[in-house]
């Protein structure tokens, strides 16, 4: 808890660095679908990105994967962007590059096996930080809107591969 208590006050401290020259017009924020894979399911999420120059961005995500065998998994994300390449003024390509905060918990319920016997509710949760690695797109579907496919690998300990696309709103 005291990991990401000190990671949400150093983004919120280095956002307060740049309040100052913030234009909104530069910001993205939306949701989407994802799929984890080996963690076999899928989830929804929340993110936004700010673009400081035309080369380079900065995101935020937050992913929940729906649970599955009594798992739950939260993933928070805080990436910088590095667009590589723009084919027109509708589609770049980005690399991106990042920490991940991985949140797990499980539950497993008591179970009664008959002639006496209960087994114990078992629960158990661990929050681990890895790094991301991936590619993704923007293609600018309207003015104000964004489709923005995503593929990362989070390094760790329990490395796992995200895929997933979001629409934002452009400001």
């Amino acid at each position: 808890m005291k990991k990401v208590f000190f990671l949400t006050l150093t983004v919120f401290l280095s956002i307060n660095s740049f309040s100052q020259s913030f234009d909104i017009a530069n910001l993205r924020a939306g949701g989407g679908v994802y799929y984890a894979s080996e963690i076999g399911n899928i989830g929804i999420g929340l993110n936004g990105a700010y673009e400081i120059t035309e080369k380079y961005e900065v995101a935020i995500a937050f992913t929940h994967i729906f649970e599955k065998d009594y798992m739950k998994w939260n993933m928070l994300d805080f990436d910088g962007h590095y667009n590589f390449y723009q084919h027109d003024e509708k589609l770049n390509v980005y690399g991106l590059a990042g920490l991940a905060v991985t949140f797990w918990k499980f539950t497993i319920p008591a179970m009664d096996y008959g002639y006496g016997y209960t087994s114990p509710e078992m629960t158990g949760k661990d929050t681990s930080i890895g790094l991301n690695l991936g590619v993704g797109a923007n293609y600018k579907l309207t003015d104000n809107l964004n489709l923005a496919p995503e593929m990362r690998f989070t390094v760790m300990d329990g490395s796992y591969f995200r895929i997933g696309v979001a629409v934002q709103y452009m400001f």
